[in-house]
């Protein structure tokens, strides 16, 4: 008996592990990790725009005809952070005429993120999300999941999210494939 009990626990947890985002308040209800999706299933990403962190205003739909990584973070965001070089060594590596990046920086304070940006290096800019308001439009990706990042096609459908920190070489092969639609 006392087995079954220790052997029910541990697999709770681990359930819990799998559905907790890397820094969403609340646990996440859906898949976690990496989702490619079909040319045929793909959803059309939201209209998201607003306040740069840079100033001005900018919308993901501004690159449109481009692959878009669009990176939802925020400065308090351990994964965030740690996702940073993944992310910077596939910005860098681009082609700029087909592949934009756009952060979206979620329920933070704004020289919070600034100063975030600054350290960090990010070479992209970011829409300001300060209520999570936006994020939780994306089709498939859970209200409070950061980070998470999904890759829109050049026809401004999602073609894959990533929940939780981006990992290796999975978004360049991702944006590989995308890119290599017509």
């Amino acid at each position: 008996m006392k087995r079954r009990c220790v052997a029910a626990g541990v697999a709770g947890l681990l359930a819990c592990l799998v559905v907790l985002p890397g820094c969403g308040r609340a646990p996440v209800a859906g898949p976690v990790g990496v989702t490619r999706i079909a040319v045929e299933d793909r959803e059309p990403m939201p209209d998201i725009s607003g306040e740069l962190l840079s100033g001005g205003s900018g919308a993901v739909a501004d690159a449109a005809g481009r692959v878009v990584v669009v990176n939802n973070w925020a400065s308090w965001c351990a994964p965030c952070r740690d996702e940073i070089p993944v992310l910077a060594a596939a910005y860098a590596s681009r082609d700029p005429k087909q592949v934009e990046f756009i952060g979206i920086n979620v329920m933070d304070e704004a020289a919070a993120a600034r100063d975030f940006a600054d350290q960090t290096g990010i070479k992209y800019d970011s829409i300001v999300d300060a209520s999570g308001s936006m994020l939780a439009t994306i089709p498939g990706v859970p209200a409070k999941a950061l980070p998470s990042t999904v890759v829109v096609d050049r026809q401004g459908r999602i073609a894959a999210r990533i929940i939780g920190p981006v990992h290796g070489d999975e978004l360049a092969s991702i944006l590989h494939e995308v890119g290599q639609e017509s």
